[in-house]
């Protein structure tokens, strides 16, 4: 029997290993085990969110409820069969692998950029609803560039580095955990108006497992652009939260405007301008893919360094 590497070690391993599967391979969406929960949780809502005149204690109540129906299961069948499996390193490989899935983004990011290129607006509009849970039916060529490209990032950051790192750091119980609560946050989005308090619980517990992968994503970010300019974008951010710090750190860094006002059921939000000082351009479509790229064999570099140090130290 092939004796495994120490515990640390063999995570990296697994965990470059998924990174460069995921560049090539995926699983078919109607196969793909998210796809499944993806449909549960749709469906959950439609059978247990509240009136929107009922009381907030009692949305607050019916989302936390739904998401401990959902999760709880899933978490126990997986820790069960990982305490019986022989070959734990294959199943943690195969967990990992589900919840990054991030192939499927990238792929529906150039289709996007294929339609736009083609001027074929309603197919670009279409497929951009893929990826955005705001209106997309009335954006222009530039409110669809520029929608396509932060919502790439914004996948990046939650389902490649969130899933990567909550998987380093606790294992796969952890990085199901974490991925499932995106699920609940991206299919009850606190932006429509049935969802706005019956989502909370699940924004808010996605929103404290996403801290850290949101402040490395934005040293990846400095690193993979234009330092000096990401670092200008940063100060220059009238919003302070995360997902508006990452915009324009990505958008300084591109020297592009990312943000403003975005269309939810009806009503338009607005959000402050962050970023650089141009509007987008259909070229950037190509340089923010490149640019995610860099992104990514940043981390796969980083992760592979720390494999040759764990590897000597046998950690």
């Amino acid at each position: 029997m092939i004796a495994l590497p120490p515990p640390v070690t063999l995570s990296l391993i697994i965990a470059l290993s998924v990174i460069l599967l995921d560049r090539v391979w995926r699983i078919p969406p109607q196969t793909h085990p998210m796809t499944l929960y993806r449909m549960l949780v749709t469906n959950l809502a439609a059978r247990v969110c509240p009136a929107p005149s009922a009381p907030l204690s009692q949305h607050y109540i019916s989302g936390t409820l739904g998401i401990v129906v959902l999760t709880l299961p899933f978490l126990v069948v997986l820790a069960f069969v990982l305490s019986l499996a022989e070959y734990t390193w294959f199943f943690d490989a195969l967990v990992l692998f589900c919840c990054i899935n991030f192939y499927p983004v990238r792929r529906q990011y150039k289709l996007i950029t294929q339609a736009l290129s083609g001027n074929k607006k309603l197919l670009a509009r279409e497929r951009l609803g893929v990826l955005v849970a705001r209106q997309t039916d009335s954006l222009s060529d530039i409110g669809i560039a520029k929608a396509a490209i932060e919502s790439y990032l914004l996948r990046f950051m939650q389902q490649f580095v969130g899933v990567l790192f909550w998987f380093l750091l606790a294992g796969p119980l952890a990085a199901l955990t974490y991925r499932l609560l995106l699920e609940f946050r991206w299919q009850w989005h606190r932006k429509k108006h049935q969802f706005s308090a019956f989502s909370l619980p699940a924004y808010w517990l996605s929103q404290a497992m996403i801290i850290i992968p949101y402040c490395l994503g934005l040293l990846f970010i400095v690193l993979s652009t234009s330092p000096l300019a990401a670092i200008k974008g940063l100060q220059h951010a009238t919003e302070r939260d995360l997902t508006s710090l990452l915009l324009a750190a990505f958008g300084g860094g591109m020297g592009i405007k990312l943000g403003g006002p975005a269309l939810y059921d009806g009503t338009k939000l607005r959000h402050s301008r962050v970023g650089g000082f141009r509007q987008v351009r259909f070229s950037d479509l190509t340089y923010v893919l490149r640019a995610i790229n860099r992104q990514t064999w940043l981390v796969t570099v980083l992760l592979t360094l720390l494999l040759i140090l764990c590897w000597q130290l046998k950690l």
